[in-house]
């Protein structure tokens, strides 16, 4: 089987995994275009797979099977265009109208297909050079190109009708890229699956399928970014990564593809070259977390001119699942906030991100600094501990509060990285920091010891 067949089939079957992921994670009030789209998807794995085993078929396969399989060329790519208006249009009055209309439209020219194939082709031939339909150009292949024109028209129009009527930014988002996709796709699949077909080149009908399989798998991506379903189980969150991972190597072995027959004029890569190609994506894929982990560490940590709290944050709460080390949450802090030092006093005794010449004395003097104001962190240090502080080059002291407010412990902030002094924005940060740094400490753990 060639690398196009391969292709088709496996995202064929992502496509409809992905409609099966919506139409279990979609609210109820939208399980009615879950099911159309899920109908489509199908139609579309029936399309790209029959597309698929038809390129792939030999010179010695029956000739009953090989009817079957360009049936369901025609067959499922019928489906998909009709139940596709559906997903969009079907909670319409004039939705439903036309969504009938096109569906018995799409009955009757597969019942004649059917009870006549003569209609649409005179025959097919399978060689180890390329397989052909040979189709008639006539009355029955121009109205199933006008069903296509009209169908897919409709489909746009309400595509945009919708994304301009949605009450939802995330859902109009979702809709504009699904009419994008489909706009490229739709224009695709009618030269490479419509018109150039009838001229003779049958051998890249592959064209259509895949890229409207592409197409799907961005709206699934969409829907996923934009939370237009609820990804809450566990199986389903597994699956979506799955879906959208998969993806993504679909795509790269299309591109390697494309670039490879460019470049040597090959139809299809040996499959040495196939298998070296399929491992280095699965490696590529497996290292995504850990290389999103470390492009954004080394971003927190560069960017001395502004605070990555999405990272810190994230990092943070990454960190209250475990046992807290206050050495390495300070060092951490100090990095990642960007100021030379980040001390944690409790009980006396200092966990900071690197070396403090402190005495006991000088601990307790902060440590017996009075209370922040209501509602704040921050502590006014009285003249014996402000010497402290500058001779140590430490610019400020927060208190850390547990979840009854009461303190149980310090944060002692040295000098701002790049600044001189600190600004408004760096308060402001600070204190939604510290205030999650008290939670994430086991204040009682520490106290006790």
């Amino acid at each position: 089987m060639s690398l196009i067949s391969i292709l088709l089939v496996a995202t064929a079957i992502l496509t409809v995994s992905s409609g099966l992921l919506s139409l279990f994670g979609v609210s109820k009030q939208d399980k009615g275009r879950a099911v159309w789209l899920l109908l489509s998807n199908i139609g579309a794995v029936v399309w790209a797979v029959s597309i698929g085993l038809f390129l792939a078929l030999s010179p010695t396969t029956s000739d009953q099977f090989a009817k079957i399989v360009i049936v369901g060329i025609y067959l499922g790519a019928m489906i998909m265009s009709s139940a596709l208006l559906g997903h969009m249009a079907w909670h319409y009055t004039w939705g439903k109208i036309a969504t009938v209309f096109f569906v018995l439209w799409a009955v009757v020219l597969v019942v004649v297909f059917l009870i006549d194939p003569s209609v649409l082709y005179t025959s097919y031939e399978l060689t180890n050079r390329g397989n052909t339909v040979h189709l008639i150009n006539g009355w029955y292949y121009w109205v199933y190109m006008v069903f296509f024109f009209l169908n897919i028209s409709t489909f746009l129009l309400a595509t945009y009708y919708h994304a301009t009527h949605a009450a939802s930014k995330k859902v109009r988002n979702g809709d504009l890229i699904l009419l994008a996709g489909l706009t490229i796709s739709g224009i695709l699949s009618a030269v490479f699956d419509l018109v150039l077909p009838l001229m003779g080149r049958y051998d890249i009908i592959w064209v259509g399928p895949l890229s409207v399989s592409i197409s799907m798998l961005a709206y699934f991506y969409a829907i996923l970014k934009y939370r237009i379903i609820s990804v809450s189980t566990r199986w389903l969150k597994v699956m979506a990564y799955v879906v959208v991972m998969s993806t993504g190597a679909a795509i790269y072995m299309l591109i390697f593809y494309l670039i490879f027959t460019a470049l040597f004029k090959i139809p299809n890569p040996s499959a040495s070259i196939l298998v070296l190609n399929f491992i280095m994506i699965v490696i590529v894929l497996l290292l995504i977390p850990v290389i999103n982990e470390v492009t954004a560490s080394i971003r927190s940590m560069i960017s001395v001119g502004q605070v990555d709290l999405a990272y810190v944050i994230k990092k943070l709460n990454r960190i209250a699942t475990k046992n807290v080390d206050l050495r390495e949450l300070a060092a951490f802090l100090a990095d990642h906030l960007h100021f030379a030092y980040i001390g944690i006093l409790i009980n006396g005794r200092l966990y900071g991100s690197k070396a403090l010449s402190i005495s006991a004395g000088e601990l307790e003097k902060i440590g017996k600094l009075r209370p922040a104001a209501a509602g704040g962190v921050w502590q006014e240090p009285n003249e014996a501990v402000q010497k402290i502080l500058d001779e140590l080059d430490l610019k400020a002291i927060a208190e850390l509060k547990n979840a009854k407010g009461k303190p149980f412990g310090q944060l002692i902030v040295g000098r701002p990285l790049g600044k001189a002094s600190f600004e408004r924005r760096d308060l402001v940060q600070l204190e939604m920091i510290i205030n999650l740094v008290a939670t994430v400490i086991d204040s009682e753990k520490h106290i006790r010891a």
